[in-house]
């Protein structure tokens, strides 16, 4: 059924060489290098501000490459017009046309380019039927829902059969359940498709969900990429450790307090009574400053430990999380499983699982 629409073998790879971004003085994109597989859901994620966005235009062309080079499949698109890339972009704003229905609206692009009608009415069909709007082809815009009209503007990219989708945080107009809803929908549309998709979002529950690879991005660079639990279970630096995970992991400041041939022995400061023992291939030398992080699932109440203060316990059903702070003031929090009694005020000791620290210098790098 999907094969006339997006044949699996039209799907091509994008490939970055130093791709760098200025607005003036200002670089943006600071030298970027990366290969996306052909067929495959990439996701760029990161903070306001990254440079996600900005990276997503450059290669759907709408901002001008400064340096380096861009490829979709073999052709270099570096300096190639947005329209003879082989891409289809679906932004955060749904940009329907609100006078015409939800049928003219898919099929305007290629009404545009002078498509046959029987082919355009196929197409059209087709990716209705697809993205569940075969009875509402006849509705103007105001007539649907916010979900719905997402599904308009997929449904505007999908007939043109792109090379490469792109998607600009195409979810953040929806409520949480429609998100929730959607998400699983382009899910099952990219298997559906086998098409290369690269979508943006900030929204890091939105990554590991969808991406079968993640690019984190800071700064203007490629902090780390990989598939999301490689970069849950293996983060290269604090910035990818706390920006992966919800809740965030917890960082604690800590001192080496001596160091042997299979780790180290680090106490976390104003814990005068707290120390941990950490397996380590590199381990630094005693006296080095460190922070420790721990995820709030692998802290486990137990008699040595951690004193935390309990402050606001978040009762979720299945799971809480309990955030409160040690007696130096350091936020903490810890993850309980079943527990349907608040602990909101009370004081808990709590230990990490044995090799669930992981340990980053000075400047955020990752101890290994």
């Amino acid at each position: 059924m999907f094969e006339s629409l997006q044949d699996k073998g039209h799907a091509t790879g994008v490939h970055l060489r130093g791709a760098r971004k200025s607005f003036g003085a200002l670089e943006v994109i600071k030298g970027v290098d990366m290969d996306i597989g052909r067929g495959e859901f990439a996701v760029f994620v990161g903070p306001s501000g990254c440079g996600k966005s900005t990276l997503l235009r450059m290669i759907a062309g709408l901002e001008d490459t400064s340096d380096g080079s861009i490829a979709i499949g073999e052709r270099d698109v570096t300096h190639e017009d947005p329209a003879d890339r082989g891409v289809a972009m679906v932004f955060q704003s749904y940009a329907l046309y609100p006078h015409l229905s939800v049928y003219e609206n898919m099929a305007f692009s290629l009404r545009l380019a002078k498509r046959p009608k029987a082919e355009v009415d196929a197409k059209v069909r087709e990716a209705a039927g697809i993205l569940q709007l075969a009875d509402h082809l006849e509705k103007k815009p105001a007539q649907l829902s916010g979900g719905q009209r997402q599904r308009v503007a997929i449904g505007r990219a999908i007939v043109r059969a792109p090379e490469v989708f792109l998607f600009d945080e195409p979810l953040s107009n929806l409520d949480a359940e429609l998100r929730v809803q959607m998400r699983l929908e382009l899910a099952r549309l990219h298997k559906a498709l086998g098409a290369t998709m690269i979508y943006v979002t900030h929204d890091q529950v939105e990554a590991m969900t969808l991406a079968d690879r993640i690019f984190v991005l800071q700064g203007g660079l490629v902090q780390q990429q990989g598939a999301p639990l490689d970069l849950y279970d293996d983060p290269s630096n604090r910035f990818v450790a706390g920006f992966i995970g919800s809740p965030s992991m917890n960082f604690l400041a800590a001192t080496v307090e001596s160091r042997n041939g299979s780790g180290i022995r680090a106490r976390p400061v104003g814990q005068p009574d707290t120390a941990f023992d950490i397996s380590l291939a590199a381990p630094p030398d005693a006296g080095t400053r460190v922070t420790l992080g721990i995820r709030p699932e692998h802290l486990v109440i137990r008699g040595d430990g951690l004193r935390v203060t309990v402050d606001v316990a978040e009762e979720l059903g299945g799971v809480s999380y309990q955030h409160g702070t040690l007696e130096g003031g350091e936020p903490v929090i810890f993850q309980q499983t079943g527990v349907r009694h608040g602990m909101s005020g009370t004081v808990q000791t709590v230990a990490p699982e044995e090799g669930r620290i992981f340990v980053f210098d000075e400047g955020g790098g990752r101890i290994r």
